[in-house]
């Protein structure tokens, strides 16, 4: 069964052409203009992922964006014009899994969007617990699984975290009791960090975000320590 897309945008001539792109690759792609009528697609279907733009007709796409991490965990990619970082660091702070800018690459949106789907379908295949395997990193009871991409707590419970959110904490792990910095850990982020430089917010948003689903209290850290003007180091226990 394709994966079900939902394009939220109220250019016509743009979800057209996003349409097209994703139909050509496998997608079943659905479209409407505003929030009013997301909402009705996802009461009706099965929607595998949400691309949203913030500037929309009856309400923002980032107040959008809000509502809906308040009760669904479904993957949101916000898709827009606004090239502004105070944009792209609320967007991740809200819980937006991607930001991609327009005017951009085809082959790079449809590879954005497998990644974060590949993601979410191992999170939900992985959401009764953790079994031990040889790819199992454990850290002062914590488990993450590096072929599934998967954090679990040390009660079993499943964390979703996001592609950025994985590059960084496995970085961070592999190089423990050692800094990496900024530009280290965006190199570990991969293709995607084309959008971040390392003097913008989203670095630090991405780590608070991580740290804030390990629970771990920046001022007095268990697992990640901010080395100042440098980077970060990970000073859990490894098992």
């Amino acid at each position: 069964m394709s994966d079900v897309i939902l394009i939220v945008d109220d250019e016509d001539e743009f979800r057209d052409v996003v349409s097209a792109l994703l139909e050509l690759n496998g997608f079943e792609v659905l479209e409407t203009q505003n929030v009013n009528e997301m909402y009705s697609h996802l009461e009706n279907r099965n929607i595998s992922l949400i691309l949203l733009d913030i500037s929309l007709p009856d309400q923002d796409g980032l107040s959008a964006l809000k509502e809906l991490r308040e009760g669904n965990d479904i993957p949101i990619v916000l898709l827009t014009g606004k090239g502004d970082i105070n944009y792209k660091v609320v967007g991740l702070e809200l819980g937006a899994d991607d930001y991609i800018t327009k005017p951009f690459h085809s082959h790079e949106l449809v590879a954005r969007l497998k990644n974060i789907l590949r993601r979410s379908s191992s999170n939900n295949d992985n959401g009764s617990g953790a079994a031990q395997n040889d790819d199992m990193i454990v850290f002062n009871g914590w488990k993450l699984d590096t072929h599934s991409r998967t954090l679990f707590a040390p009660d079993g419970e499943n964390i979703a975290i996001t592609g950025h959110e994985y590059a960084i904490l496995s970085a961070l792990i592999s190089a423990a009791g050692r800094t990496l910095s900024r530009e280290q850990l965006l190199d570990h982020i991969g293709a995607n960090s084309r959008d971040y430089t390392p003097f913008d917010r989203s670095l630090d948003v991405m780590v608070a975000k991580l740290r804030r689903k390990l629970k771990d209290d920046a001022k007095n850290p268990q697992y990640i320590r901010t080395i100042r003007q440098v980077g970060y180091m990970f000073i859990g226990k490894i098992e």
